[in-house]
């Protein structure tokens, strides 16, 4: 299967941190990767493969990666705390928006 582009991830990542973040929006890392994928219908195989790069490392980890940090550069996300993954307030706000809480 084909992963999802970069774009069609922003709004479903931060709702995940939104909603599981608790009081905080924040979660750990590690607690993103598999339900992000059931999200977009990723099989286990999917979600195990190798880089096509070569690289050590799972692809689906590394997409996700560097999702994160699109996030970042946006400023939705917060970046400061290495393994936690924190929604900005500009963050919260989409999140939010997206979710028809507001």
């Amino acid at each position: 299967m084909r992963y999802p582009d970069y774009q069609d991830m922003d709004e479903p990542l931060l709702c995940f941190i939104y909603l599981n973040g608790g009081s905080g929006f924040a979660v750990r890392s590690r607690t993103v990767y598999e339900p992000l994928a059931e999200l977009f219908g990723l099989t286990q195989a999917d979600q195990k493969r190798s880089r096509p790069d070569g690289h050590a490392g799972v692809h689906w980890h590394n997409r996700v990666q560097w999702e994160r940090q699109r996030l970042i550069n946006k400023g939705l996300l917060d970046g400061s705390t290495r393994g936690v993954w924190r929604l900005s307030p500009a963050g919260i706000d989409r999140a939010s928006l997206v979710l028809g809480i507001c």
